[in-house]
């Protein structure tokens, strides 16, 4: 089965973001462009700050929040900045202290931790920085004017060998005709056809890394016996479904696959459900705080 997706730039989140994205990256920005010599380099997906071959940070998008990678030892770096340690993935281990902003006091610790890496890289020297405002920089477009200019990638996917189909059609079974005559003909009746819908999940870890997850949802009846497992790619998990259209789809994560590991809220609370109406290809992004201890 063709999927088609879009694969969004960092440029082309904070245009449709704004908000919070915007001003975290702005700020970063303003603390970087103080250091003489820093170099920026952008490509699709991230900025990488560096000074020359010594490296400083990366800069990515996920869900409607700036994740920031530091080229700083985890274990050197307090508990209460709330980074996650990314060492054992290969993609950052240069960068193995990964925060997510999604906080004005992540944010704050974010300033912290980019004014050290820049200077433990040597870029010790401060000049006035450039005056740059990156609302202006990156003026509101829509969806398709992204398309257009190349920041949103569409892409054609093929995924009948990695989704998993929730949903099964019933055998169609006969009633009794009664009193027919002659020869009553028997006509079978076609299994309804169901149009799906292919739902893309991408899960994130604010804090401790976890080694697996799993999905549980109301499609069946939140049952431990169907729970499905997502599959870890480098700091993030990421799983394909497909749903009937137009169902008002339900999901909770779990670190095991019964309800000891349910997903919390940031503070280590109950939350509600994930909820969202499947009336076409959906992808979702997701940042998981807390887990109830087992």
């Amino acid at each position: 089965m063709e999927k088609i997706t879009y694969s969004k730039s960092l440029k082309a989140k904070l245009t449709l973001e704004r908000g919070f994205m915007m001003e975290s990256y702005q700020t970063l920005m303003d603390v970087i462009n103080t250091r003489k010599d820093v170099l920026l380099v952008q490509s699709f997906y991230k900025d990488r700050v560096a000074n020359g071959k010594n490296k400083v940070a990366i800069i990515k998008g996920f869900k409607k929040n700036l994740v920031v990678y530091f080229a700083l030892n985890p274990n050197k770096i307090n508990e209460k900045y709330g980074v996650s340690d990314v060492s054992n993935t290969k993609a950052y281990v240069n960068y193995p202290s990964k925060l997510i902003i999604d906080s004005t006091k992540d944010l704050k610790c974010a300033i912290r931790l980019m004014e050290k890496a820049l200077s433990k890289s040597g870029l010790n020297e401060i000049v006035e920085a450039e005056n740059i405002d990156y609302n202006e920089l990156y003026p509101s477009k829509t969806f398709d004017e992204l398309v257009e200019c190349g920041l949103i990638k569409k892409r054609i996917r093929y995924i009948d060998d990695d989704s998993h189909d929730y949903y099964h059609v019933e055998e169609y079974k006969e009633k009794p005709v009664v009193e027919v005559k002659p020869n009553p003909i028997v006509e079978k009746k076609p299994a309804p056809i169901i149009e799906m819908v292919n739902v893309r999940l991408k899960v994130m870890i604010k804090g401790k890394m976890a080694d697996r997850l799993f999905l549980f949802t109301n499609y069946n009846n939140w049952s431990e016996e169907n729970v499905l497992e997502l599959t870890k790619v480098d700091d993030y998990f990421i799983i394909n479904a497909r749903f009937p259209k137009n169902y008002n789809l339900e999901f909770k994560i779990s670190l095991s696959n019964n309800w000891n590991g349910v997903e919390k809220g940031m503070f280590g609370e109950e939350i509600k459900n994930h909820k969202y109406y499947l009336d076409k290809d959906l992808e979702i992004e997701d940042i998981i705080y807390n887990w109830r201890k087992k």
